[in-house]
């Protein structure tokens, strides 16, 4: 946890401010059942009313500086809980976006986006109110069982006993409340990760009429948070009146033993008004540090979880990779006997992989579901690493210094087309300076986008949210004009023409080909027809490779790509 307090550093000022002017707030109050004691035992008994007057007077103005400490500790507390939880999530979210992909799977999106927002926000609440209670609580507790010593040291033991007793009592439930928070948060990770499962695939669960099986879902989750809540809240809720008996038992034996020292001229009445003042000043902060623990409980478990992602190894664009160099200017890539397995699988998800690639050459993988496909692209785009000699990749003969160079080398078109609320000239420029319109209209051209995109407006037409407004192949479209704007050597099209029709698609092939001769196109896709034009074609079965060569010959060559080429055309002709 120690590397979250870093971010005090520039709140330091604050953090300082806010627990001292609460400080100064509870001092004041230590002094007002002495101003009490000294009217019931000095002044009223005399009736000298210009001395009531200005003990009154004293009273109201201990209240009034009371009053500003209060308010100012409150405005220094706030600005410190504020700026920390600030620059806290913004480094949180820029570590999020560091992590490798393995680490990012791992977590699940949806506890990230817990960690992102409720966690935080947790955070920022338990600092608020530590800075504002934690010096004042004890002080006055302290404080008050200080000056009933000074009153009374014999009746001053029922406060010793209540405080011990009181201690007792927190700690066992803080123990019991925080593994149930603990719970509760991964619970909430879970519930939040449906909710955005399900807010997603709308469409397909109402297709399928499964709204009321969703909703049973939901219920039965949420009806575990329920429980998980009602849990924490019936402990939470006992340590309250728990607190109330105790000081009022001892409230009682207060006044019963105090009546018997006043009548034994140990203690003045004033004396007893005073202890009682201090036994009432004890029952509120306690019930204020009951609340304080409780929100702490919460606070550190938030901030461990928060800890855990800082916690993660990031990903170091900028690391130097081994140099390599090859004579053929021409050559870009190089895959040899490539292997891999996951952490923890039981076999290798592929195996035995070989191909090389020419610059301006039109490489073509197909499989089927499970064949490695995507598994091979990752490795390519170094999200998992391999040993170098398995993988090596070439510019003008020389390998890139850093996976920042390397990654520079693609531009990815993912299987989902991803849009971003804005316009179609933002989503364009995604990442980069703004671009000229002569260059996002060639990319539009090329990607067979520009009829549509001026139909709806132009390059301000607005995207909504995920592109709901534009038809699966318009976006599709949209996200390779996006990739050819990134002027990368390797453009890769990760099944993203499935949703365009053949005709569409083959224009657009042909035109990245005519218009673009020096890029070199991957192309994974599950349509032979797609890939007939290809150079070079990769068959991948079960992670391994089981065919490679242009489309004539392994229509001779590959079992697995004749039974895909003839499936595919048994569906166009029952079509």
């Amino acid at each position: 946890m120690t590397s979250l307090f870093r971010y005090f550093r520039d709140y330091l000022k604050e953090s300082i401010l806010g627990p001292l002017f609460k400080l100064l707030e509870a001092l004041f109050e230590l002094t007002v059942p002495l101003v009490i004691a000294y009217i019931v035992d000095s002044i009223i008994p005399h009736g000298n009313q210009g001395d009531l007057v200005a003990m009154i007077l004293l009273l109201v103005g201990l209240a009034c500086v009371g009053v500003l400490m209060s308010i100012t500790a409150q405005y220094y507390s706030a600005k410190a809980a504020v700026g920390y939880t600030t620059e806290l999530t913004q480094d949180l979210y820029k570590k999020v976006l560091s992590l490798p992909k393995f680490n990012r799977a791992n977590l699940s999106a949806a506890s990230l986006l817990t960690r992102l927002s409720s966690d935080t926000l947790q955070i920022q609440t338990g600092i608020n109110i530590f800075l504002r209670l934690f010096l004042r609580a004890p002080i006055v507790v302290f404080g008050s069982f200080i000056m009933a010593v000074m009153i009374s040291p014999t009746l001053s033991l029922l406060f010793l006993g209540m405080i011990a007793v009181l201690f007792l009592v927190v700690s066992l439930i803080s123990i019991v409340n925080s593994r149930l928070y603990l719970r509760m948060r991964k619970t909430l990770d879970e519930l939040v990760g449906q909710v955005r499962e399900t807010v997603s695939g709308m469409r397909v669960i109402r297709a399928f009429g499964q709204t009321l099986r969703e909703l049973g879902f939901f219920k039965e989750k949420n009806g575990t948070y329920l429980e998980q809540q009602l849990k924490a809240g019936f402990w939470s809720s006992i340590l309250t009146p728990a607190t109330f008996l105790i000081v009022n038992v001892t409230l009682v034996t207060l006044i019963w033993q105090g009546r018997l020292a006043i009548e034994s001229g140990l203690l003045e009445v004033g004396m007893l008004v005073a202890l009682i003042n201090y036994l009432l000043q004890i029952l509120v902060e306690l019930v204020k540090m009951v609340m304080v623990i409780s929100t702490l409980n919460q606070s550190f478990i938030s901030a461990g979880r928060v800890q855990e992602i800082f916690q993660q190894e990031s990903e170091d664009l900028d690391v130097a990779l081994p140099a390599f160099t090859c004579q053929d200017k021409e050559r870009l890539l190089v895959v040899q006997e490539l292997v891999f397995s996951y952490p923890k699988a039981a076999e290798a998800a592929l195996s035995g992989i070989h191909f090389q690639v020419q610059r301006g050459d039109f490489l073509g993988i197909i499989g089927g579901t499970g064949s490695g496909k995507s598994t091979l692209l990752d490795l390519l785009l170094k999200f998992y690493l391999v040993p170098e000699q398995q993988l090596q990749l070439f510019i003008d003969g020389s390998s890139p210094r850093n996976l920042r160079e390397w990654r520079q080398t693609f531009a990815l078109v993912p299987q989902e087309a991803q849009l971003f609320s804005g316009t179609v000239r933002s989503n364009l420029s995604l990442g980069k300076e703004p671009l000229a319109e002569e260059e996002l209209w060639a990319a539009l051209e090329i990607a067979q986008a520009k009829e549509f995109v001026i139909d709806k407006g132009g390059l301000d037409c607005q995207v909504e949210t995920s592109g709901r407004n534009f038809s699966g192949g318009q976006r599709q479209r949209l996200t390779i004009a996006r990739a050819l704007l990134q002027k990368a050597p390797i453009l890769v099209l990760d099944d993203a023409t499935s949703a365009l029709d053949y005709l569409t698609e083959k224009n657009l092939l042909e035109a990245i080909r005519e218009e673009l001769p020096e890029k070199t196109l991957i192309l994974i896709s599950q349509r032979t027809k797609s890939l007939r034009k290809a150079d070079c074609i990769l068959v991948l079965d079960k992670g391994r490779q089981v065919g490679l060569g242009t489309h004539e010959e392994l229509l001779h060559s590959s079992a697995i790509y004749q039974e895909i080429d003839q499936s595919q055309h048994s569906q166009e002709d029952l079509a």
